[in-house]
C-alpha cells in the first residue's frame, strides 16, 4: 500500500502531457498513490447582465451551453492525458483520483493538505494560465512543496540543494528526500554575502552534512558567490547541468506581483534550467 500522495495540477490542454508523465514518475519513486486536480472556470462567471428579453435569455443560456461542452472536452482531455501517465508509469488507474473543482483556487488548493508534492508545470509556476492562482494558494496559503517539471520526466540524477539554514529550505530537503537519497550527485548551494555571524552558524553547511550522512550520502558545495547577479540568477548558475534544485520559497503577500521574493520569483520565472522543488 502507497505511504504518500502526490497531486499533478491539469489545465486540459497539452501543456499537461510532461508534467503528468514526471508526476506519474515520481509517484513511483515516493511509493505514493498520484491525484490529479482539474482547476476550471465556473460558466457562470461568464455571464452578463443582458436585460430582461426573451431573446437576451435564449443568448445567454445558448452561451453558456457552449462554454460548459467546451469545458467538458476540457476536463475530458485532462482526464485521459492523467490516465495516459499512469500508464506510462506502469501504475494502475485504481491508484489514482481525478478531481474536477471549478473556479475556486482556495478549495482546490486545500485538497493538497497531506500530500508529500504537488506537481505542476512550468509555464503555471511562472504566473501563466489558469493554474497560476493554485499555484501560489497551494505554496504560500497551504505550504505543500511544489515540483516545476522541467522538460525530462525521468527522476532527477542529480540534485542541487540552496541551503542557507531557513525553515523553508529545511522543509524542500525534507519534503525531497527520497530524490535526494536516491541521486547519484549532490551539491550544495551557499552564499555568505551579507550574513551576520548568527545567520553564518544558522547557515552552517555542516549541519546539512549531517543530514546526509545518516543517509549515506555526501555532496559537494558551490560558491555562488563567484556568479555575477541576483541571488536567484546565482542559484542558477550554479546549478546548471543539474537535473533538480531544491530551495526554500519566501513570501508573504497574497497579491501575485508581490507574493513571492526576489529569489522565488527568479526561479519560478526561468524558463529552462533544472526542475524545481520549493517549499515555503
Amino acid at each position: 500500500m502507497a505511504k504518500e500522495r502526490i497531486i499533478i495540477t491539469l489545465q486540459g490542454d497539452d501543456v499537461d502531457t510532461v508534467p503528468s508523465r514526471v508526476a506519474a514518475r515520481l509517484a513511483s519513486r515516493f511509493d505514493a498513490t498520484l491525484d490529479a486536480i482539474l482547476l476550471e472556470p465556473d460558466p457562470s462567471d461568464f455571464m452578463m447582465w443582458a436585460g430582461p428579453s426573451g431573446a437576451a435569455a435564449s443568448v445567454m443560456a445558448g452561451a453558456l451551453s457552449s462554454i460548459q461542452q467546451e469545458s467538458d472536452m476540457c476536463a475530458e482531455r485532462a482526464k485521459n492525458t492523467f490516465i495516459d501517465a499512469l500508464e506510462y508509469a506502469e501504475l494502475t488507474a485504481v491508484r489514482g483520483r481525478f478531481l474536477r473543482i471549478s473556479d475556486q483556487p482556495a478549495d482546490a488548493a486545500a485538497e493538497t493538505r497531506l500530500s508529500r508534492l504537488v506537481v505542476t508545470s512550468r509555464f503555471a509556476a511562472s504566473g501563466n494560465g489558469p493554474l497560476a492562482e493554485l499555484v501560489t494558494a497551494v505554496l504560500i496559503d497551504e505550504q505543500t512543496p511544489i515540483y516545476v517539471a522541467s522538460d525530462e520526466d525521468e527522476p532527477p540524477k542529480s540534485v542541487a540543494i540552496g541551503w542557507d539554514g531557513s525553515r523553508e529550505a529545511a522543509r524542500a530537503i525534507y519534503a525531497a528526500a527520497p530524490l535526494i537519497s536516491a541521486a547519484d550527485k549532490i551539491i550544495v548551494l551557499q552564499s555568505n554575502r551579507g550574513l551576520e555571524y548568527r545567520d553564518r552558524r544558522t547557515a552552517s553547511v555542516d549541519r546539512f552534512y549531517d543530514w546526509l550522512s545518516v543517509r549515506g550520502k555526501r555532496s559537494d558545495t558551490v560558491d555562488i558567490d563567484q556568479f555575477e547577479g541576483s541571488v536567484g540568477e546565482r542559484l542558477l548558475k550554479g546549478a546548471e547541468g543539474i537535473d533538480l534544485l531544491v530551495a526554500g520559497a519566501y513570501g508573504h503577500s497574497r497579491l501575485r506581483e508581490f507574493v513571492f521574493g526576489g529569489v522565488t520569483r527568479t526561479l519560478m520565472a526561468a524558463t529552462d534550467g533544472p526542475a524545481l522543488l520549493l517549499a515555503h
